[in-house]
C-alpha cells in the first residue's frame, strides 16, 4: 500500500469514528485494526514519538472496543504532525509544475493567433507563462533542439492550460491533432475557441463538443465569453487583475482587428 493511500484510509476511518461515535460497526473495527498498525509501522522510524502515542491509544481502543472524542483527538494530532512532515517532504522531492498557457493552432491561422497573443500579453502573460510556436517572443528559442522534443518537454514539465484555436486548418494539421491527443492523454485543462467561419458541429476528435467554448465571430455572446475566459486565465496564472476599462479597450480592439482579417 502506497503512503498516500495509507494516510487517506487512516484519516478516513478516524473521521468515520468521530462521526458515528458508539454506532461504529464491525467493518469499521476491522479497517481500524488493519490500518492503524500499518500506519505506525510505516512511519515509526521517522516519527517515533508520534507513532508511540498512536500505538498506545489504538491498542487501548482495540482492546476495549471503546473510545471517546479525546482519544481520537490525540491520535489525530499525532497523525497530523506525521502527515504535515510527509507532505512537506513530498513537495520538496516533487515540486509543483509551473503553470503555463499553451496555444495550439494551425500555422495558416497565424494572423488571428498573433492578435490573440497580443491581447493575452496586454493582460500580463509573457514568455514565461505563454507558449505559442509561431509568434516571436513566445515561440521556441533558437538552440532549443528538436521541436518535437521541446513540445514534449513543455507538456511534461509544465502544468499546462491548453487553448485550442479551432478551424478547418487546425483539423488539417497533423501537429495540431497530435497536440490535441497529448492534452487529452495527459488530462490537461483546456479551452476551445472557434475561429471565424468554424462552427460547433465541426468539432471532432478528443475535444468534447459539449465542453464550454465560444466562437470569435459570435458577436452576441463573445464579449461575455471572452470576459470569463480572461478571468480563468488570470486565476490559473495568479496574475494581477486587469482594470475593467483597459480590458474593454483591449478586447474591442482585438475584435475589430480579427473582424477585418
Amino acid at each position: 500500500m502506497q503512503d498516500g493511500e495509507l494516510i487517506y484510509r487512516f484519516r478516513k476511518i478516524l473521521d468515520l469514528m468521530r462521526d458515528v461515535g458508539r454506532r461504529f460497526l464491525s467493518d469499521g473495527w476491522k479497517e481500524f485494526e488493519l490500518i492503524s498498525p500499518l500506519f505506525v509501522q510505516r512511519f515509526d522510524y521517522i516519527y517515533p514519538n508520534e507513532c508511540t502515542i498512536i500505538r498506545n491509544y489504538t491498542k487501548e481502543i482495540l482492546s476495549s472496543k471503546k473510545y471517546n472524542s479525546n482519544d481520537l483527538r490525540v491520535i489525530r494530532d499525532a497523525m497530523d504532525v506525521i502527515v504535515d512532515g510527509y507532505e512537506d517532504k513530498e513537495r520538496k522531492l516533487h515540486p509543483p509544475k509551473p503553470n503555463k498557457v499553451f496555444i495550439s493552432h494551425a500555422e495558416k491561422d497565424k494572423k488571428i493567433v498573433e492578435k490573440f497573443v497580443g491581447l493575452l500579453n496586454r493582460i500580463g502573460l509573457n514568455s514565461n507563462t505563454l507558449f505559442c510556436s509561431s509568434i516571436p517572443g513566445f515561440k521556441i528559442k533558437q538552440g532549443s533542439g528538436d521541436i518535437f522534443d521541446y513540445l514534449r518537454s513543455e507538456f511534461n514539465n509544465n502544468n499546462l492550460f491548453v487553448i485550442f484555436m479551432l478551424s478547418q486548418n487546425f483539423y488539417e494539421s497533423v501537429a495540431c491533432l497530435n497536440e490535441m491527443g497529448a492534452a487529452w492523454v495527459l488530462q490537461k485543462q483546456y479551452q476551445s475557441i472557434l475561429l471565424p467561419g468554424f462552427n460547433f458541429k465541426d468539432i471532432e476528435g478528443a475535444i468534447n463538443s459539449r465542453d464550454i467554448s465560444f466562437r470569435l465571430d459570435d458577436k452576441y455572446n463573445r464579449i461575455s465569453a471572452m470576459g470569463e475566459f480572461k478571468d480563468n486565465i488570470i486565476s490559473f496564472l495568479q496574475l494581477n487583475s486587469v482594470d475593467s476599462s483597459a480590458w474593454d479597450y483591449y478586447r474591442e480592439q482585438f475584435f475589430e482587428e480579427i473582424d477585418n482579417i
